[in-house]
């Protein structure tokens, strides 16, 4: 008979909906940017539960939609808008059995200690609440040397402290003047970060992607959104991004010699308009090596347009160590390269032998200008005939002969032991650069 009376009285709820649970339940209505992990800790509640109360499968829930979040026992107290209480449904009497009681007073008590953790973790929130006036803390700014958050509908402290894996307290102590009861839609706080993190600003090149960014620097595309408002509708080259990482800049290491070396932890260098990789499995290279080759073909992009590409023959293998058919390439920081020519086919520069009135000395200029200015370069190996031209389009750009000097052994000779770019057997066909070791690597030879 007590069987009978339960499956009415399932059947009736089930019918009713939520309306009809029970009188000390409440309800919540969802605001912007809730989740349902976070709503569980509000709540003092677990995601399964409610899931079960909600009849959800997965954790996809709608602005706007009135979720069951709990049985009001907990007495959970949160510095949100107040939940709405759903009214009392009368409940049939469970006499059936001496064990169920106590499983239903177990998950209670599960309840309502998860309350008293939700509770002791807002003790900070209530007691800020109280005005203070001896505090000089509130008449100091925020600290500008953390990440920032702007509020969104619907948020509290208590749910933007669980976002970021912190607490009420410390978002309070590094936002002078913020109060729980004053959260405002729109405002900026800042959030505080793991320690020896350090704030990054990068500049975003051309062919590079959100994803591989928050690669490189070991954070999640999540966090460059969310540090950058926007960024996923304006991701696009020359945008300063703002990076928080515990992950220096350069990540890859070059170690050794050239000739005697390896690489660690190496970046691919990508395809790109203004070259043309010819094997990916030979083309790795310190993270400086990628940038920097991709900011001068760049450059000759912009100041040069509808240059043809030129051609990356090799760099070093993934591990760097022996490449086969080079004595170098073993540390990240070669590459060879050929240079731009007064007639390409098909818009691609091969290499091949050439003389001095083969070369585009404009395009090829540019592209060496770029890294002698910026003191990229440890050297490069380039037939002593080819260096004329080079050598007469920096004195017609104003260069003077002694700054010429030192980034050229024209007209000195091959065997003058100064220039940058200097002689090299077998080099008429291509340019041979070797870039500077990097500022962080203290292997580098």
């Amino acid at each position: 008979m007590a069987r009978r009376w339960r499956f009415a009285f399932a059947l009736c709820a089930l019918l009713l909906g939520t309306s009809s649970a029970r009188a000390d339940r409440v309800t919540w209505r969802v605001q912007a940017g809730d989740m349902l992990s976070a709503l569980a800790v509000r709540f003092g509640v677990t995601v399964e539960e409610l899931r079960t109360w909600n009849g959800l499968e997965g954790d996809r829930i709608l602005v706007g939609q009135e979720l069951v979040v709990g049985d009001g026992e907990s007495g959970d107290e949160d510095d949100g808008p107040t939940p709405e209480r759903v009214a009392p449904t009368p409940e049939p009497e469970e006499t059936s059995s001496d064990e169920e009681p106590r499983v239903v007073a177990t998950a209670n008590a599960a309840r309502l200690n998860r309350a008293e953790r939700a509770r002791r973790a807002q003790e900070p929130t209530r007691e800020a609440e109280a005005p203070t006036t001896t505090s000089d803390a509130t008449s100091e700014a925020p600290r500008r040397d953390l990440p920032s958050y702007v509020l969104q509908r619907g948020d509290t402290l208590s749910h933007v402290a669980v976002r970021h894996d912190t607490t009420v307290a410390e978002l309070l102590a590094i936002n002078p003047g913020l109060r729980p009861d004053r959260v405002t839609a729109g405002r900026s706080i800042r959030v505080p970060v793991a320690e020896g993190t350090m704030r990054i600003e990068h500049v975003v090149r051309r062919g590079e992607t959100l994803g591989r960014l928050a690669e490189r620097h070991r954070v999640s595309v999540r966090d460059l959104q969310r540090w950058n408002p926007g960024l996923r509708r304006g991701f696009r080259a020359g945008r300063t991004v703002v990076i928080w990482s515990t992950v220096p800049a350069s990540v890859s290491a070059s170690v050794g010699a050239p000739n005697r070396g390896r690489l660690v932890d190496a970046e691919p260098l990508p395809q790109h308009p203004g070259y043309y990789v010819r094997d990916a499995s030979r083309a790795y290279g310190t993270l400086e090596t990628v940038l920097w080759m991709q900011d001068a073909v760049q450059e000759v992009q912009d100041r040069h347009p509808r240059s043809p590409r030129i051609r990356v023959h090799d760099v070093s293998l993934r591990e760097g160590g022996y490449m086969n058919g080079h004595r170098s390439h073993q540390s990240g920081r070669d590459v060879d390269i050929s240079i731009y020519q007064r007639r390409c086919a098909d818009r691609l520069c091969p290499m091949r032998r050439m003389n001095p009135d083969d070369i585009d000395v404009e395009r090829t200029f540019t592209l060496l200008e770029h890294w002698l200015k910026n003191e990229r370069l440890e050297a490069v190996f380039l037939d002593y005939a080819l260096q004329a031209p080079l050598y007469e389009e920096g004195r017609r750009r104003g260069y003077s002969r002694a700054q010429l000097s030192r980034w050229f052994q024209y007209p000195h000779g091959p065997a003058y032991p100064l220039g940058v770019v200097r002689h090299y057997p077998r080099h008429r066909d291509h340019a041979h650069v070797r870039f500077a070791c990097p500022d962080t690597d203290d292997e580098c030879r």
